[in-house]
C-alpha cells in the first residue's frame, strides 16, 4: 500500500543530507560541518511558515519543536542562504511524480489529465537587490514609488490540485518562453506511459509553442486572441464552428521569425492541420460572445461541447493562485533577499501539495453519516486547503511528538467531513453538463486506477 504523501514527505525530510544535499548546498562547502543549525531545521521551518518576520518565525519554530533556541537571527538568516530555493521544486517534484507513477489518489478525464499553463504577478519587498533582478510595476504607489514585481508561472493539474512544475521570472517574463519551459519540464519528469493535455488561455496562443508541443506529442488546448490566425478563424461559420484547418507560412507570414532563420525555414516548408473550435459563451446579463480555441486533440477524444468542460476546468490554476495568495500568504515573505523569496514561493507549492494530496487520500473514503446528511458529501478542496493547512504542518513538523500528531491527524479526519459538501446521488462521474445555449456534453471523469 502507498504511504501517505505527508508521510513520504517526512522521509524525505530525514534523508535531506543525503539524497538532496548536493541539490541544496549553493558551494560545495556548504553544510560540510556539524552545525547547531540542520539542513532539517531549515525545511521544517520554511515549510511551516505562517507569513511572519523571519525573527518570528524562528521563534514559532522552535517553539513548536519544542527546542531552545540557541542560536542568533542572523546565524539562521546566513545557514537560510547556504539553502538552495530550487532543491525545494526539485523535492516537489519528486513527490508529486510518484503519484502519476501510482494514480490511485488521482482522476482522469476521458484518460487524461488535466494541465493548465498560466502566470500570476507578484508583489515583492522593495530592496535594490529585488527591483534590480525583477523589475517594478509601471504604476507608481502613494508614496511616489513603483512596486517591485515578479511573474510566478506555474504548470498545475486542474483536476488534482497539484503543482507540477513552477518558476519566478522577471515581471512581465514572456508568458510563451515560461510555458515553453514548463512543457520540457514536464515531458522530462512525468512517466512516459500517462496521457495529458495542456490548456492556455490567450497569450500562449503562437507558432512556435504550438511546433514545440508538436514536435514533443503533447496535446493542448489554447484560447485564441482574436488578432492571432486570423486568416484560418475567419474561415469559422456558425454551421461549420469546429474544422481542421491547414496553417501554411509564405514569406510575408513568416517575417516575424527573420531572425531565427532555422525556424523560418521549417515554417516555409510545413503545413500545420489543427483543429479549430468556434465556441459560444453566454454572460450573466444574456449578452453573446464567441471565442475560437485551436486543438490538436481529435473529435473522438473530445467532441465540440467538451470543448466548454475543459476550458472551464483551466480556472482551476486561477484559484491555486487565490489559494496562494490569501490562504497560505505566500506574499508575506519572511525576508528580504532573493534566495528567502524564492524559498518562501516553492516552500509554499510544496506544502499546498501536500494538503492537497491528503485531502485526496481522505477523499476516496470519507463518507458522511446519513443521519447527518441526506446526500454522499465531497470536500470542498478549496476552502479545506487553508483549514486543514495546520493540521497537516503539526503532523509533519511535530513528527517526534506521537500525542500531538495524533491530536493533529483526529482534527484532520473531522475537519474532512467538517468542510465537505454534498453531491447528489444522482450526479455520475459520467455526467451530462447543459451550457448556456447548447448541446449536452458527455465527458467522464474516472480515478486513475
Amino acid at each position: 500500500m502507498k504511504k501517505a504523501f505527508y508521510k513520504r514527505l517526512l522521509n524525505i525530510t530525514k534523508d535531506l543530507k543525503t539524497d538532496y544535499i548536493d541539490d541544496i548546498r549553493t558551494s560545495p562547502g556548504d553544510f560540510t560541518r556539524t552545525r547547531k543549525v540542520t539542513v532539517e531545521d531549515l525545511f521544517l521551518q520554511m515549510v511551516a511558515s505562517k507569513g511572519t518576520a523571519q525573527k518570528n518565525e524562528i521563534h514559532n519554530f522552535y517553539k513548536d519543536v519544542n527546542k531552545d533556541m540557541d542560536i542568533s537571527q542572523t546565524a539562521f538568516f546566513n545557514a537560510r542562504m547556504k539553502f538552495n530555493p530550487e532543491a525545494l521544486v526539485t523535492i516537489m517534484q519528486d513527490l508529486t511524480i510518484e503519484e502519476y507513477e501510482n494514480p490511485e489518489d488521482l482522476v482522469s478525464l476521458n484518460d487524461y489529465y488535466i494541465f493548465a499553463i498560466d502566470g500570476s504577478e507578484m508583489i515583492l519587498p522593495h530592496t535594490d537587490e529585488i527591483i534590480s533582478k525583477y523589475g517594478t510595476s509601471q504604476n507608481i504607489d502613494n508614496y511616489g514609488e513603483a512596486k517591485a514585481m515578479a511573474s510566478l508561472s506555474t504548470c498545475y493539474d486542474c483536476i488534482n490540485k497539484l503543482f507540477l512544475d513552477v518558476k519566478l521570472n522577471k515581471y512581465k517574463y514572456s508568458e510563451r518562453d515560461s510555458a515553453s519551459e514548463h512543457l520540457n519540464t514536464i515531458k522530462e519528469i512525468l512517466p512516459k506511459n500517462i496521457k495529458y493535455l495542456t490548456i492556455f488561455d490567450r497569450g500562449y496562443g503562437g507558432i512556435r509553442l504550438i511546433d514545440q508541443m508538436l514536435e514533443n506529442g503533447q496535446k493542448f488546448l489554447i484560447r485564441l486572441a482574436s488578432n492571432i490566425f486570423k486568416k484560418e478563424q475567419s474561415q469559422l461559420s456558425s454551421s461549420e464552428d469546429d474544422q481542421w484547418i491547414d496553417i501554411e507560412y509564405d514569406v510575408n507570414r513568416s517575417n516575424a521569425f527573420r531572425s531565427d532563420k532555422a525556424f523560418r525555414i521549417k515554417l516555409l516548408n510545413t503545413s500545420y492541420k489543427l483543429r479549430f473550435v468556434k465556441l459560444k459563451f453566454i454572460d450573466s446579463k444574456g449578452k453573446v460572445s464567441y471565442t475560437v480555441f485551436v486543438t490538436n486533440l481529435t473529435e473522438e477524444e473530445f467532441n465540440t461541447d467538451a470543448m466548454y468542460e475543459l476550458y472551464h476546468l483551466r480556472w482551476g490554476i486561477e484559484s491555486s493562485y487565490r489559494s496562494l495568495k490569501s490562504q497560505f500568504n505566500v506574499e508575506d515573505f519572511s525576508g528580504y533577499r532573493d534566495p528567502l523569496i524564492r524559498q518562501d514561493i516553492y516552500a509554499a507549492t510544496l506544502v499546498y501539495n501536500a494538503v492537497s494530496m491528503t485531502i485526496a487520500e481522505n477523499e476516496t473514503v470519507k463518507e458522511i453519516p446519513a443521519d447527518r446528511y441526506k446526500y454522499e458529501m465531497k470536500i470542498n478542496r478549496n476552502f479545506a486547503l487553508g483549514v486543514l493547512k495546520k493540521d497537516l504542518l503539526i503532523m509533519f513538523v511535530l513528527y517526534k511528538n506521537k500525542k500531538a500528531v495524533s491530536a493533529a491527524q483526529k482534527r484532520f479526519e473531522k475537519n474532512i467531513v467538517k468542510y465537505s459538501c454534498p453531491v447528489r446521488k444522482e450526479r455520475k462521474k459520467n455526467y451530462e453538463r447543459v451550457v448556456k445555449g447548447h448541446s449536452k456534453s458527455k465527458l467522464s471523469y474516472r480515478r486513475s486506477f
